[in-house]
């Protein structure tokens, strides 16, 4: 090997990185790594004992019934009134209330449709268990209220519309009496064309306007005509007058499964604190500091080299 490749290949050796030199890099600059990593765990430390803990409080309301099944609002509709008309109301009042800047908490609304809950949450200090339930009170009474007008509304209607079937089931109690009475008629107008032989007889319905005709000259086939259609409109009737008993008893059902919208629990505290844990903002911190150690030991390496070949 000549001079000049003997001189090339050791500056090339001296550009090259050595996992030799790196160790000896942190070995002698250790003390750096250790400080930054005790100071890291240090503040780590300080700061998971002075943070406070946060817990979740929940609140869930239950919606109305108008009902078996048949709800006043479906849970995201309710979450939808609470979000877009109740929660800025709220929050201004509250915090004009109490003299405050700002609400100091957040509040979420979640709808459990399957259950037809709607739930509010909220991240706070133990302490401030107590503001919390007081905001969540003051949101579940405006969606009560509004639920209480809409439950109003249907047990108005609900009152309309039994008052109409039964004035309908009068009336065809009313018709099917009076059929029953012409067919009774037409019976004995029967019996007393057999037997005198040459008899008229005049039966009418005054609630359908029916008028049946007999006398010694007719057909027996139009009288056994007449008691047909009187059978079938007797029938009919009675079909009709099932059928609004049916209504009236489901709407009599309805109206006794009323209950309004109303709140289960007020702001009760989770178990546990929420948010990040002390050990893992203690192992956050350690990471940190191991980071910051190693690549300040390189930096203070550097400089050193840097100022020892100025």
């Amino acid at each position: 090997m000549s001079g000049q490749d003997l001189q090339e290949y050791r500056r090339q050796y001296d550009d090259e990185i050595s996992l030799v030199d790196l160790a000896r890099v942190l070995i002698r600059r250790r003390y750096w790594i250790l400080g930054t990593f005790l100071v890291c765990v240090l503040g780590a430390l300080a700061f998971a004992l002075t943070k406070e803990r946060q817990y979740t409080y929940t609140t869930s309301i239950l919606i109305g019934e108008f009902g078996l099944d048949k709800y006043v609002a479906t849970a995201t509709g309710a979450k939808s009134v609470l979000e877009s008309r109740v929660v800025p109301v709220v929050e201004r009042e509250f915090v004009d209330k109490r003299d405050l800047e700002s609400i100091p908490f957040r509040t979420q609304v979640n709808a459990d449709e399957g259950n037809s809950f709607v739930n509010l949450r909220s991240e706070a200090p133990e302490d401030g268990q107590s503001l919390v339930a007081d905001f969540h009170a003051a949101m579940a009474q405006a969606l009560t209220s509004d639920h209480s007008d809409k439950l109003s509304l249907l047990e108005r209607e609900s009152s309309i519309r039994l008052d109409n079937l039964r004035a309908s089931l009068a009336t065809q109690e009313e018709q099917l009496k009076s059929l029953k009475a012409l067919l009774v008629q037409l019976g004995q107008t029967t019996t007393q064309l057999q037997n005198e032989g040459d008899v008229t007889a005049n039966a009418q319905s005054a609630a359908d306007g029916m008028k049946a005709t007999l006398s010694s000259s007719s057909n027996a086939l139009t009288l056994v005509l007449s008691q047909l259609q009187l059978s079938e409109q007797l029938a009919k009737r009675e079909s009709k007058i099932n059928e609004l008993q049916g209504e009236i008893e489901e709407e009599e059902l309805k109206r006794s499964w009323i209950k309004p919208t109303r709140v289960v629990n007020i702001a009760t505290a989770s178990i546990s604190p929420s948010g990040t844990g002390r050990s893992l903002i203690l192992i956050i911190g350690a990471m940190l500091g191991l980071m910051f150690g190693v690549f300040l030991a390189f930096l203070v390496e550097f400089v050193g080299r840097v100022r020892s070949n100025a």
